[in-house]
């Protein structure tokens, strides 16, 4: 019990002296949807009203991990209509998505890990089971849902190297806390005993694979490609190629790289989109650059230039299936990379930057497969695009060889369902 009151004790700290920082992640913004006291456990009474006790509440951080669960939800929704769902999100773009993806499922920011805080949301709440989505450990929720006998799970649970290595500082503490989780779904083996390494219990945890694969392959059956063409004006022969989920430290770089392949291929259409809109500096970035350029959210006007930038949530994956060769951002800077899966479940070629842990297992699969090229440099991404634009058979092939490799993935999100079927 030290061990967690000095927890709360950094934490209100926390609170304390670094609110200003806080509050510039936090403070409303017109074009993000939610209530940022809700991250104190204020909740307004119409959200109230939407909340039924005893739901099956999930924990997500962002787009990603929200999008990753869809087909999880979609099944549990299938199989079990009566049962109550709760989403919380950690960022302001997750919780705009969750409002056009889950329209039907109440969402929250999710609240901040300090006990206070923890037990009124409990209290209001009342989960049935909690369920904690990739590397969710938040000491307070998980120690005081165990003392309130509500069963904490993770699904499609992942450790990169990177987070193992910031973690393992810790562990004396995950100690306490690991062994009060119910139960783990991990991706992979090697996740797994990283996790046993900081003090899970082995016989709590399985390895189940990874639902994105799932994920992925679900969206690429409910985007029609040429729909999404005609509803774009983008003619049957435009060749397009994809920047997805630029990270803020690669968007100088590719708007280079952008620049130099309208040069040298002028009638290709380059499409960016940036990871975090709040966050961009892409707009300025292609001004000071001199390039001419139209936003999504302005289309059709401007839609003969050769830069599209994508500044709207939820259309990146319409935008995959167009495309001949897709870049998967946040991996030619130390971030760890985004996800890899969604192009190669269109068909698309994938490249794919140097830092990948975030997503390792299931880089390799289309790596092994032949479905994608890894670069280590900006200069080498401009090469190998405009290698794999000149070489459209080619192009295919590896497209079918990174789709082979989505299927050859699937199947966790009925392990995952399994698991959480002995809870509800």
């Amino acid at each position: 019990m030290l061990l967690f009151f000095c927890y709360d004790l950094l934490f209100f700290l926390y609170l304390i002296f670094c609110f200003p920082w806080l509050w510039r992640r936090i403070r409303p913004e017109k074009q993000f949807l939610g209530d940022w006291r809700e991250r104190f456990g204020f909740i307004s009474q119409e959200t109230t009203k939407r909340i039924t006790p005893h739901c099956l509440w999930f924990q997500t951080v962002s787009v990603g991990e929200l999008l990753s669960i869809s087909p999880l939800v979609k099944i549990l929704r299938e199989h079990y209509p009566g049962q109550a769902l709760l989403l919380t999100v950690t960022t302001k773009s997750g919780r705009t998505l969750a409002a056009k993806q889950f329209p039907a499922i109440p969402c929250l920011f999710f609240p901040l890990d300090f006990s206070p805080i923890v037990s009124a949301f409990l209290r209001l709440v009342k989960p049935r089971l909690v369920v904690l989505v990739e590397t969710e450990i938040w000491p307070n929720l998980i120690r005081l849902c165990y003392h309130k006998k509500i069963p904490v799970v993770i699904v499609n649970g992942r450790l990169s190297p990177r987070s193992f290595r910031w973690y393992r500082r810790f562990r004396f503490f995950l100690r306490q806390v690991l062994p009060r989780l119910t139960e783990v779904a991990m991706r992979t083996q090697q996740e797994a005993e990283r996790l046993i390494f900081l003090g899970a219990r082995k016989e709590k945890i399985r390895v189940v694979g990874s639902i994105k694969f799932d994920q992925a392959y679900a969206l690429s059956t409910r985007i029609d490609p040429e729909k999404v063409r005609k509803s774009y004006g983008i003619s049957a022969n435009q060749k397009i190629v994809v920047f997805g989920s630029l990270h803020p430290g690669e968007e100088p770089e590719i708007v280079r790289v952008t620049k130099k392949l309208g040069e040298l291929l002028p009638e290709v259409l380059s499409i960016i989109a940036p990871r975090f809109l709040d966050r961009t500096g892409i707009f300025t970035h292609l001004k000071t650059a001199g390039l001419d350029y139209t936003s999504r959210s302005h289309l059709p006007q401007g839609s003969e230039k050769r830069v599209w930038v994508v500044d709207t949530y939820g259309e990146l994956n319409n935008f995959y299936s167009l495309c001949q060769v897709a870049f998967v951002g946040g991996s030619l800077v130390p971030w760890g990379g985004q996800n890899p899966i969604e192009p190669a479940s269109f068909r698309k070629p994938v490249i794919f930057g140097q830092y990948s842990w975030h997503f390792f297992e299931e880089w390799e699969r289309i790596k092994s497969a032949g479905g994608g090229i890894e670069v280590h440099s900006f200069e080498e991404l401009l090469k190998t695009l405009v290698f794999l634009l000149q070489q459209p058979d080619l192009s295919q092939k590896m497209g079918e060889r990174a789709f082979q490799a989505v299927l050859t993935g699937c199947g966790a999100t009925q392990r995952n369902l399994e698991m959480l079927a002995k809870y509800l």
